[in-house]
């Protein structure tokens, strides 16, 4: 454990020191124009998705170019007194250097994107090897594979190894959960081509976003999936926290680009 501690250390001290507030270094589109005429089903998403800018969709760092950065929005809305004590203990080690001359030079970005203060001072769940939960694992930039099944949909983040299920056999969403989950309580139906996913239940030690942002158990938040093209889904979020936020928090438009599976390559050799 303190071997891998000293990893993600290691790891988030660059990620500061190199990418900045993050994610706008990729030199590729999310679409291929290769794939520009290609058929495809609006409700099928299965397949390997990245936001990376590297081409075969690993790699952390920068995302692709019109893929969105690595945080949930710019437009953060006003935090209540919970929501600023929350915000105001978390250190994130990401985004621009604290007190530095490239955070002065930006004031144009939300403080907390202009905060980061390496190796986040423990106060990171995930330095600790815990889940990075949602949304913030649908913003980091390495692939996620989407399988369906008759009666739900699995993410599996390359990223972590993680596996989030969202249910879409028509069940409610448990909105009053006994025990809090890193991952919550998810179910998704469609709205014509759109896949409308509703979460709750969220054990508030996790983050919105590798900036820090904080939430509570009350949040509530719903992605909105859309395949565009053969190989792009753009996605959307809203967070409802009124315990943490004045107001609800809309994302950037984040998108995603598919990945062949042949490409797909991971650093643990039991997984395929």
């Amino acid at each position: 454990m303190k071997s891998a501690l000293l990893w993600l250390s290691a790891l988030f001290l660059l990620s500061s020191s190199l990418f900045g507030q993050g994610g706008r270094g990729g030199g590729i589109l999310a679409a291929s124009p290769a794939n520009a005429n290609r058929t495809f089903d609006p409700h099928d998403l299965t397949g390997y998705w990245s936001r990376n800018g590297n081409t075969n969709g690993f790699g952390g760092g920068s995302t692709c170019r019109d893929c969105g950065d690595r945080g949930f929005g710019n437009d953060v809305p006003p935090f209540t007194l919970l929501g600023q004590k929350m915000f105001d203990a978390n250190k994130p080690s990401y985004g621009r250097a604290l007190g530095s001359a490239d955070a002065n030079a930006h004031p144009e970005e939300h403080i907390g994107r202009r905060r980061a203060v390496p190796p986040a001072n423990g106060t990171d769940p995930y330095q600790y090897c815990n889940p990075e939960g949602i949304p913030r694992a649908l913003i980091y930039p390495d692939p996620i594979e989407f399988i369906t099944t008759p009666d739900k949909i699995l993410q599996q983040f390359q990223w972590g190894y993680q596996v989030r299920s969202i249910w879409t056999d028509g069940r409610q969403l448990l909105k009053d959960a006994d025990q809090p989950r890193w991952w919550g309580y998810s179910v998704g139906k469609w709205d014509g081509n759109t896949l409308v996913v509703d979460s709750a239940g969220f054990d508030e030690r996790t983050w919105v976003d590798h900036f820090g942002y904080p939430h509570s158990e009350n949040m509530h938040l719903q992605e909105r999936y859309r395949r565009t093209s053969y190989d792009v889904i753009e996605l959307s979020m809203t967070i409802d926290d009124p315990k943490v936020y004045t107001r609800p928090w809309i994302s950037q438009t984040k998108k995603f680009r598919l990945i062949p599976k042949s490409e797909i390559k991971t650093v643990d050799a039991g997984m395929d």
